[in-house]
């Protein structure tokens, strides 16, 4: 009795033959059933996923079990809001991903086209630069590619990395540089901090000394709502044994400038956020009495994405935008 019939007799799955059994495994894939695992894996959400595939929920939903059947894994269970990828999938997925994105260069080199193309980009960005950039932005891709969308997505300064690794979101305007080597940055603008408080606000009609500054009730943004997040300013007032009394916390710089207008709340904020106010009369700012770092603003991506043309030239937008956006800035404030 061979080793092959003594084990299909004990149950046991038989060994491959070398490089036959590997083919007929690999002619099983079916390379739309890995278009439907990349697209779950990036929205992490069925309903979603057949939107942006132009399938029904149960085209994907057997999509799914057939993969499930392949991979003999369950490759995504249920969630709160949608699915959540098993240990399984998250190990399958980047080579996946990396192989259809590759696949795609190859038999559709130079496809885009910005005046038909109907693709819908992703950005992770926090509130301030969602308002200040968008404007501009908009019109920079309206004119060339009225069918190309925008969709911004909340930023969390703790999941940037994750989401552009996992391809959720294209690009990334973050305050943190990278961190991890597959992602890659470029500086889109830096600024100093000021402290401001509403037009007319008796303690901002002279530059603050450092325990002025220490003594006045204040508004603070952290916007990942992290308890152990500390701010620039903090990180240096507590170099001198020094701290300011913190009266409202806040995860959105639209919301900071708004209580400044109703309230007497003083905050430490990056100039350009400022500057509207200023411009508009409602608000009122002067120098920190201590030196800090400049607050810079990064425009972070995969370096997968590297060769896509839609990528290359999204990117030239945003730069073409934050240069409006910084001589328009410049103006404001009559620098």
């Amino acid at each position: 009795m061979t080793c092959r019939h003594a084990a299909r007799k004990n149950g046991r799955k038989p060994l491959p033959k070398a490089g036959s059994d590997l083919a007929s495994e690999t002619t099983r894939i079916d390379l739309n059933l890995l278009l439907v695992f990349d697209m779950v894996m990036i929205e992490r959400h069925v309903t979603r996923a057949s939107i942006r595939l132009g399938l029904t929920q149960s085209a994907v939903s057997n999509a799914l079990n057939r993969l499930r059947a392949l991979f003999d894994d369950m490759l995504f269970v249920k969630a709160a809001r949608g699915v959540e990828p098993t240990q399984r999938a998250l190990v399958l997925w980047p080579e996946i991903h990396a192989a259809l994105t590759q696949l795609q260069r190859s038999v559709r080199p130079g496809l885009f086209d910005p005046a038909t193309s109907t693709i819908d980009f992703r950005i992770s960005m926090v509130d301030l630069s969602a308002a200040l950039l968008t404007p501009n932005l908009y019109r920079c891709i309206h004119e060339d590619a009225p069918g190309v969308s925008l969709s911004f997505v909340p930023h969390n300064p703790e999941l940037t990395a994750e989401r552009l690794v996992r391809g959720e979101v294209d690009f990334a305007i973050s305050i943190e540089p990278p961190r991890m080597t597959v992602l890659e940055a470029i500086p889109l603008w830096s600024e100093g901090y000021v402290i401001a408080a509403r037009k007319g606000h008796p303690m901002l009609d002279h530059p603050l000394s450092i325990d002025e500054l220490c003594s006045l009730p204040q508004l603070h943004i952290n916007l990942s709502g992290s308890p152990s997040s500390v701010s620039p300013v903090d990180a240096a007032l507590q170099e001198l044994g020094k701290s300011r009394p913190i009266k409202l916390v806040v995860n959105q710089f639209l919301v900071a400038t708004t209580m400044l207008r109703e309230s007497d709340l003083l905050a430490v904020l990056p100039m350009r956020l400022v500057a509207d106010g200023f411009r508009q009369n409602w608000i009122t700012f002067q120098p920190l009495p201590i030196a800090l770092p400049e607050a810079a603003l990064h425009l972070v991506w995969h370096k997968r994405n590297n060769g896509l043309q839609a990528m290359a030239w999204l990117k030239r937008k945003i730069l073409d935008a934050t240069t409006m956006l910084n001589a328009d800035i410049k103006a404001r404030i009559g620098g």
